[in-house]
């Protein structure tokens, strides 16, 4: 489908919604072919990508279709930097996830109808963008049923394929959190796993199929995001906290100084121009690779298996490059 077409689609969508919206009696398909002008035929397919891709939940009787009470959200009233902030939160979901995304698309149109005209330029060429960007259906569908079972509080039995694993295994968790990250392009489900009995992070990739089950399950009291993700780095919780002293070269010290991290970093400039900086997280995946991507530009100073661990993948590269 052509990049017009993409464009048309969504913003029929958007448009669709909102009129269901607007008539809690629902419509004739009729009346929503003549609003949009194309033909009920059109208006068939789109009802019906609204409800499988966008999981928007429609109801058909007697002829007339609408949209299920409690769906949508009271209407608020945004101010110029609440809107950027959405637009800016929308942004940095792109940029990660490098996917076209419809619910996505349709906040952008939502928001283009109240926020300024200079910002609203922006928003249209973000839009612009997005049609240029590949669609994963299979990811969509699985987020929408991790969404709807985190909000209603409902166990979800998916057939999961860890990263080390050649076959996916059924397991049943309770999602207690949803996570996007940048380092993995990805969102990561934090969930109870009656298999493991324990808490583990389940990339959304990796989940094959999700299937929501009608037991219900209750997030516990001392379950704090924040927390859980507090002694990470990045998007992985494992391990004890340690203390990690990182020697950063002159050229980069500003980089470093200026940009928070973590919560817990101290950064203390040096006579020679470098900077120090300490961190109490745990040493992941995360970690090594905050490291590496600074190559020679820094130093681990502690802890001494860090600093070997780096040693040696730095030998590891350089046997690859003399080959």
């Amino acid at each position: 489908m052509g990049k017009g077409k993409t464009k048309d689609r969504t913003a029929r969508w958007a448009n669709i919604e909102h009129l269901l919206y607007q008539y809690p009696k629902g419509l004739k398909v009729t009346e929503i072919a003549n609003i949009c002008d194309v033909s009920e035929r059109q208006i068939y397919r789109d009802i019906n990508d609204l409800d499988l891709k966008l999981h928007i939940p429609i109801w058909g009787e007697h002829g007339l279709y609408g949209i299920e009470d409690g769906y949508f959200l009271p209407p608020i009233r945004l101010s110029a930097p609440e809107a950027l902030n959405i637009f800016l939160a929308a942004r940095l979901m792109l940029n990660y996830a490098n996917r076209y995304d419809p619910s996505i698309a349709s906040t952008f149109i939502k928001l283009n109808s109240i926020v300024p005209t200079p910002l609203r330029e922006e928003v249209r060429t973000t839009l612009d963008w997005m049609q240029k960007l590949p669609m994963n259906e299979k990811y969509l569908q699985i987020m929408a049923t991790m969404a709807e079972a985190w909000i209603t509080r409902r166990q979800v039995r998916i057939a999961y394929r860890a990263l080390e694993a050649e076959k996916a295994t059924e397991r049943l968790i309770e999602p207690y959190f949803i996570e996007p990250a940048a380092a993995g392009h990805s969102c990561y489900i934090i969930a109870y796993c009656r298999l493991t009995k324990s808490l583990r992070t389940f990339k959304v990739e990796r989940i094959d199929a999700a299937e929501i089950i009608s037991e219900t399950y209750v997030i516990p009291v001392e379950f704090d995001a924040n927390t859980f993700f507090g002694s990470s780095l990045g998007i992985v919780v494992e391990g004890d906290v340690e203390t990690i002293s990182l020697k950063f070269s002159p050229d980069i010290a500003r980089i470093i100084e200026e940009t928070a991290w973590h919560p817990s970093q101290l950064v203390e400039k040096q006579s020679d121009g470098s900077v120090i900086m300490t961190l109490r997280v745990t040493p992941t995946i995360d970690l090594y690779n905050f490291v590496l991507r600074w190559g020679e530009k820094v130093e681990v100073l502690e802890p001494e298996e860090l600093r070997q661990d780096i040693i040696e993948t730095a030998k590891a590269m350089l046997d690859v490059y003399k080959g």
